[in-house]
This record gives C-alpha cells, structure tokens and sequence, in this order.
C-alpha cells in the first residue's frame, strides 16, 4: 500500500495501472518472440510446444502457492521480488545467444523458472487493484475494464513491435529489448514499494475456507465453470495456432505480428466500452459472443482466405474477449471477501493455466501428428459444441446482472444511512 494524501489519492492506481501496462507489454512482446525462436531455431512445431508448455506448466504450481507467499510478504513485496527475479532469469537468455549455448532445453529451462514467479507478481497486482480503486474513488468494473484495455491496447503494440524488430533487427535484439522491458517493470515496482506504508495484519484464510466460500456462493463458482472452457485457446492461439499457420503459409514475422495485434485491438476495443458501460452487459449473451469470437478466429485460419479478412475478422474476434475478461475479474474481485481474495485469485489462476498448459502441448502435438488443418477442424467443432451450450443456459438467470443490482442496492443503503 502506498502513502496517500486527498491531492494525491489517485496517484497509487496509477502507478499499477503503468506496471501493469508494461508487464503486459511484455508478455505480449514475448508471445510473438518465444514461438518464433523456437520455430525458427529448430523447425520443429513439437519443440515449439514444449518450450511453450514450460512456460504455462509452472504457473499451476506457483498461483496455488504464490497466494499464500502474498497474504505473508504483502502484495507489493511480493510483486518487486516476482519481477526482479524474472528479470535476471530472462537477462541470461541474450548471453546464452552471444555465447552459441542457447540450446532449446536450456531456453525452456530458463522460461520454466521465469514462468514460476510470474503468476505470484500478476495476482499480487490483481490483488492490489481493489484497494487502490477504492482509493481513487473510481468503480472496481471500471478499473477492471481499464486493465484489460491496457493489456488490449498492448496486445496490439507488443505483437506489432515484436513482429518488426525479429524482421528488421534479428532475434537477439528483440531478446535484449524484452529485458529492457523487465527493467522498467522492477523500476516501476520499486517506485510502488518504497512508497509503501506497514500494512495491518490480519488472521490469513487457509485455502478449506476458500473451497468453502466458494461451494456457498453459486453467484462465483457457476460463472468460473462457464469461463474456464475459454483458456482452451488461451494462450495456445498465440503459442501455437499462430506461428504454425504463419510457418506453414510462408509468412514472415511481421504478419504474425499483425495478428496478434488485430486481436488485441478488439479486446482493447471490447475491454475500453465494458469500463465505459458494464451496467449494459450481460453475463451469458457476452458468453456465447465469446465463444464465437474463438470459433471465428479459427475458421479464418482453416480456410485460406485473403490477409486483409484474416485480419479483420482477429479483431471482431477480440471484441466480445476484452469485454468478458473485464466482466470475470470484476465478478471474482466484488463476490470475494478481502482476507480470500489472493487464494480465491490463485485457485482460479491455476485452474486456467492448467487447461492452457494442457492444450498447448495437446495442441502441439495434434498439428505435429494429424496435421494443422485437422487440428483446426477439431478445435472449430468444440467451440461450436460450447457456443450452443452457452445459448441454451441464457435462460438462467444472469450473474453480472444480479450482481450489478445487488451493488446499487448496497450504494442506495449506504445513502440512506448518511
């Protein structure tokens, strides 16, 4: 937590709303450059997966126990120490390069322990973000749908940046690029942890009472359960869908840059009309939009279409992603009690990175065995399969809107108290 005076109450969401910024500028910076240097370096779409897999493998491990790390260290302690971390594994990946060892096992092995302090410093940012809105007197649904147009709006310059700078200045450069990136990161960390004031300790929840909280609340597992179906192509779309229609069709870097970053227009476009309108939404109809988004994003690449509607119909498919990533994180944030949050944060954290960890590797290994337009076919009819389901269950009644009625009558209450 950070020191704060009425002038400046909103000067600690926008340093992590700017950290947040750069970390996604970063991660999606690397989407496009960890594929692309397998790819390239090694020919081989299994080793792609591997590699990718290593990457998503230990967040399912350090989201359950980064939770607990968090509740003991503080959110800001435990964000510094991820980042700076992360910083020195990724800062050895262009001195292996220099040096002629980066050997594919060896870069796994430094993006499997870089991957492990990843998820601990996402949730502690995640955690803090309720505070802070609440500092700067700004809605939990709209500082949600801030984040996500960030990472949107990076989805779209980190892509592209990534695309140009493999093209146009080689590998090793981009390498180097993406720790100058880590470095602003720790710096902007360093900022929000010496600003810090001692935080009240209070009597931490064990995970039993999590679980518990959890099987009560109909209102927060049912619509986790509906979304978890969505990170079958989370992180495999970029990962591996990608590289392997671009290495396949012949296209180079920069394409693949481009269409990282026609998705995360979308999703910044979606994620920037959800900040700006959430009462609007409602859960199930953005449900079924997002699943068809995933399902268009995967026809385009079955059929060898013209690049300009590939593009095209990414950023269609991004809209309803950014609208409902914003619509689930404001729904975890605002049913979960504050001495639950980081657990109840990890717990979902490392469902998604299971199935996405998973897929990428299932997925890697359907292309390299039953070819990709197969794989695409197959993806295409789950998809399909979750999309009628999700029509079918809009006659229950809608999570965002209970409780976005629930929300009014407590503010109408509290106006009534004073």
């Amino acid at each position: 937590m950070l020191l704060l005076t009425k002038s400046a109450n909103k000067t600690p969401l926008r340093l992590i709303l700017t950290t947040e910024a750069f970390s996604s500028l970063t991660n999606q910076f690397m989407q496009i450059l960890l594929p692309w240097y397998v790819l390239s370096s090694t020919g081989s779409i299994l080793w792609t997966g591997v590699v990718g897999f290593c990457a998503l493998l230990p967040n399912i491990f350090s989201s359950l126990f980064g939770a607990p790390v968090i509740d003991r260290l503080g959110r800001s302690k435990t964000m510094l120490s991820c980042e700076v971390i992360q910083l020195l594994l990724l800062g050895a990946i262009p001195v292996l390069i220099l040096t002629g060892k980066d050997l594919p096992w060896l870069i796994g092995l430094l993006i499997f322990l870089s991957s492990f302090f990843d998820a601990p410093g996402q949730l502690a940012r995640t955690a803090l973000s309720p505070t802070f809105s609440r500092y700067a007197e700004v809605p939990l649904s709209k500082t949600s749908g801030i984040i996500e147009a960030f990472d949107g709006i990076m989805a779209v310059a980190g892509p592209l940046l990534a695309g140009a700078v493999i093209a146009y200045c080689g590998l090793l450069y981009a390498w180097e690029l993406c720790v100058f990136f880590c470095l602003i990161i720790v710096v902007l960390c360093i900022v929000v942890f010496s600003n810090r004031r001692p935080r009240q300790l209070r009597p931490l929840a064990g995970y039993r009472e999590v679980i518990s909280h959890l099987k009560t609340d109909r209102m927060l597992w049912e619509p986790i359960l509906f979304t978890l179906p969505t990170f079958i192509l989370g992180q495999s779309w970029e990962l591996i869908l990608l590289p392997s229609y671009i290495y396949e069709y012949g296209f180079n870097s920069v394409y693949l840059g481009f269409l990282g970053a026609a998705f995360g227009f979308g999703a910044f476009a979606g994620a920037l009309f959800f900040a700006g309108a959430a009462k609007r939404f409602s859960f199930f109809t953005l449900l079924s939009c997002n699943y068809l988004g995933y399902l268009l994003s995967i026809l385009v690449l079955y059929f060898k279409l013209p690049t300009y509607v590939v593009l095209a119909a990414t950023v269609f498919s991004g809209v309803p992603f950014g609208a409902f990533g914003a619509m689930i994180s404001s729904i975890i944030l605002m049913r979960t009690p504050v001495p639950l949050r980081s657990k109840t944060l990890g717990l979902y954290a490392t469902a998604t990175y299971t199935i996405e960890s998973v897929c990428v590797l299932g997925l890697a290994g359907c292309i390299s065995f039953a070819g990709l337009q197969n794989t695409l076919l197959f993806v295409s009819a789950v998809f399909m399969g979750l999309t009628f389901l999700s029509v079918r269950a809009r006659k229950r009644e809608d999570f965002w809107q209970v409780l976005s009625s629930e929300k009014k009558n407590s503010l109408q209450t509290k106006k009534d108290l004073l």
